[in-house]
């Protein structure tokens, strides 16, 4: 991974300032849309493109499913825009990109303070808001002390999955 990330940096400076913003645009397009098929939207790859790139919403499609892509679109520029953002990685920073990813959305902000079930499965996360606050901060710990931009992207997707800190967006979040 971290020689595949290498010939990526290589790559990357050989581009023009013109390419470069295409391949993010891409990037942008993919990540939305299978980050939101996981969510269950029904957009497809075609239709989130439109959207993205034209701000045509796709017919018979909710507003919600809209929103959500182009939420992932804010997210991933604010990211790109601030690209040290995220270094240390924190709880704050991790509910402001929640908010971002949940704009406009029927979802709470801020860490949830009642008890969640995950469709399909016994898992139970914790309930407690001062458990969550914490394990969250101690996911953050291990996040930073981690070397790999790999390890710590694979860590923030799994820990924040399981803690399911937030009422919806998660998963999203993780990404």
């Amino acid at each position: 991974m971290n020689r595949l990330q290498a010939k990526f940096q290589n790559n990357i400076f050989k581009l023009s300032e013109y390419e470069y913003k295409k391949e993010f645009e891409r990037l942008a397009i993919d990540l939305s849309w299978k980050s939101s098929q996981i969510e269950g939207n029904t957009y497809s790859l075609l239709e989130t493109e439109r959207l993205l790139k034209e701000k045509q919403t796709a017919t018979g499609k909710t507003k919600d499913e809209a929103s959500m892509l182009l939420n992932h679109k804010d997210a991933l520029d604010f990211i790109i825009e601030h690209p040290d953002y995220l270094y240390p990685l924190t709880v704050s920073k991790i509910d402001d990109i929640h908010s971002i990813l949940t704009k406009e959305l029927a979802v709470e902000r801020n860490l949830r303070k009642r008890r969640v079930g995950i469709s399909g499965t016994n898992y139970r996360p914790l309930d407690n808001e001062f458990q969550i606050s914490e394990a969250l901060t101690n996911s953050c710990d291990v996040i930073n002390s981690k070397k790999s931009v790999f390890e710590k992207a694979l860590l923030a997707l799994g820990l924040i999955s399981y803690i399911q800190p937030f009422l919806d967006g998660n998963k999203r979040t993780s990404i």
